[in-house]
């Protein structure tokens, strides 16, 4: 079921899914039911055994793309292949076992037409079956900083310019199975502004199959990746000259012991010194995190 229309959409909504019948009806209605209208709705089958095909097939709606994987290929990858196909001027991210906010669209479409030097942008969520609020981040500038530690965008409530994507060859790097999506951001920092919208625009649900639960300890292990190549790439650190493993405690807010707190002081200072030729970072503001982040190790 492919549904091309001659006239390009405003938005293309993305979502690879893979055996996810039990959450994908919600998903897929929350996204058919927004108050903005001008999308379509790039859905890529991953190689699903279950029901997954009927039920996206009884939904018969003309915004409706269905790609198919002829085996499993994995999520980013998926992505990928979505985003390739997808016709919109943003690419707007989903999972599907998450609920949209019916404005969720609207708010997002408008956000990225007032902010033209927005490239990715996210929202607040609430957590299900909780119910709790997360707050993130909103100042890009002291996002970016954040984004040294972790990931402070929730993925699932991503939109994207493709007009950037394209022009700076941006797309999920595979090679890091189940962190790509903090990669992505990360990277798109060095050519844009990454924001989160304070609004909650997105109903996100936590449950023991999904990657940040089921692929912890792999998710962590990329991420660690991320966390250095950051230090290569925005601060021009050779491999030799990081401190591999006091950093990364650092940056996870992991128990520092109180003997190391000189060569931590030193190691911060380091940090603080590279940007201050590459100047990729404010300075009070990555000052103001490193502190924050060794008061919080040695506490």
């Amino acid at each position: 079921m492919i549904n091309f229309s001659t006239r390009a959409p405003s938005v293309s909504v993305v979502m690879p899914v893979y055996n996810g019948g039990q959450h994908l009806a919600d998903a897929i209605l929350s996204i058919l039911h927004q108050t903005f209208f001008d999308f379509e709705f790039v859905i890529i089958d991953d190689g699903s055994t279950d029901q997954t095909i009927e039920i996206i097939n009884s939904f018969r709606d003309k915004r409706v793309v269905l790609l198919k994987n002829e085996a499993n290929l994995g999520n980013y990858p998926s992505r990928n292949i979505g985003m390739e196909m997808a016709r919109g001027r943003y690419i707007c991210v989903m999972d599907a076992d998450d609920v949209a906010m019916p404005a969720r669209l609207e708010r997002q479409y408008k956000y990225m037409e007032q902010n033209p030097e927005t490239g990715i942008c996210g929202s607040f969520i609430q957590n299900i079956p909780s119910g709790s609020c997360p707050r993130f981040v909103t100042d890009d500038q002291l996002l970016k900083v954040a984004f040294l530690s972790n990931n402070y965008c929730s993925h699932p409530s991503l939109i994207m310019r493709k007009e950037f994507l394209n022009r700076f060859q941006l797309q999920y790097n595979e090679e890091y199975i189940y962190s790509a999506d903090f990669d992505l951001c990360a990277r798109g920092f060095r050519y844009f502004k990454v924001q989160n919208i304070p609004e909650v625009l997105l109903q996100y649900r936590r449950h023991g199959d999904q990657i940040s639960t089921a692929k912890y300890a792999e998710q962590q292990m990329y991420a660690d990746e991320i966390r250095i190549k950051q230090l290569i790439e925005n601060l021009e650190f050779r491999h030799d000259e990081i401190l591999h493993s006091l950093h990364l405690r650092l940056m996870k807010r992991e128990r520092i012991e109180i003997e190391l707190k000189t060569d931590l002081v030193k190691w911060i200072e380091t940090i603080i010194t590279k940007n201050r030729v590459s100047l990729y970072y404010e300075e009070n503001l990555l000052s103001g995190f490193l502190g924050s982040l060794s008061d919080v190790c040695f506490t």
